[in-house]
């Protein structure tokens, strides 16, 4: 006789991007495993393909989770672990004053947010006929560093058009050069144009608040991050 099957409860949510449904189950035992390995990986890259990994597998809903944006895979992520593991997790947080840790409890249901700062315009002028069009940065793409998205390799991966006054050009029909050779032509304030764009990208905040029993200092503050979570 063949052994019994368990029937795993499945949940929804919506993607902060698109608003779109997103059905998922929980992890499960050999899935656990590799999110306690994650904590170890010291690797950039490597720790985004296995948290895309994750989702590939508790995902139902037919997604492509390679062309999901960072704050996308981030709320998924968080979720999924809310689901799985148990929606409270004890971090240790420095004050901001002292620099003391403290053991504070965050609520993975109730203190994450997405904060979208405002309208985000993915049309960027450079003349009066020349522009580009971007795009949200993937998780391949940033791999967890922040420090890249200055960089003109972020900028290239981000950039999705090159409009002028007749035509729109997909950058996937140009050479990574040629392209490259474009963007080294801007001017710096066009860069800051574009760096603008970047500062505007959404984030998975979590909200915490705690009065640090070292110094007293009352500390209103947001997580950010997914390293703080495994």
């Amino acid at each position: 006789m063949a052994l019994p099957k368990i029937q795993t409860t499945t949940y929804k949510v919506k993607l902060p991007s698109t608003g779109k449904s997103i059905e998922y189950r929980p992890f499960l035992v050999k899935e656990e495993k590799m999110l306690m390995m994650l904590g170890e990986t010291k690797d950039q890259q490597e720790l985004a393909r296995n948290v895309k990994n994750l989702l590939s597998n508790c995902i139902i809903t037919d997604i492509d989770v390679d062309n999901l944006t960072t704050f996308d895979i981030e709320y998924l992520f968080l979720a999924l672990r809310a689901k799985s593991v148990g929606e409270v997790v004890s971090l240790f947080i420095p004050c901001e004053k002292c620099e003391k840790k403290n053991p504070i409890d965050i609520n993975l249901e109730k203190d994450v947010y997405v904060d979208m700062k405002k309208k985000q315009d993915f049309k960027i002028p450079i003349t009066s006929d020349v522009g580009l069009i971007m795009k949200y940065p993937s998780m391949d793409m940033v791999g967890f560093d922040e420090e890249k998205s200055d960089s003109i390799d972020m900028i290239i991966s981000c950039l999705e058009s090159i409009y002028d006054s007749s035509t729109v050009h997909n950058v996937s029909d140009y050479t990574n050069e040629e392209v490259r050779d474009f963007i080294q032509s801007l001017s710096v304030r066009d860069i800051q144009k574009i760096q603008t764009f970047f500062e505007n990208i959404p984030k998975v905040k979590c909200k915490s608040n705690f009065l640090c029993p070292h110094c007293k200092a009352q500390n209103d503050t947001d997580i950010e991050g997914l390293s703080n979570f495994f």
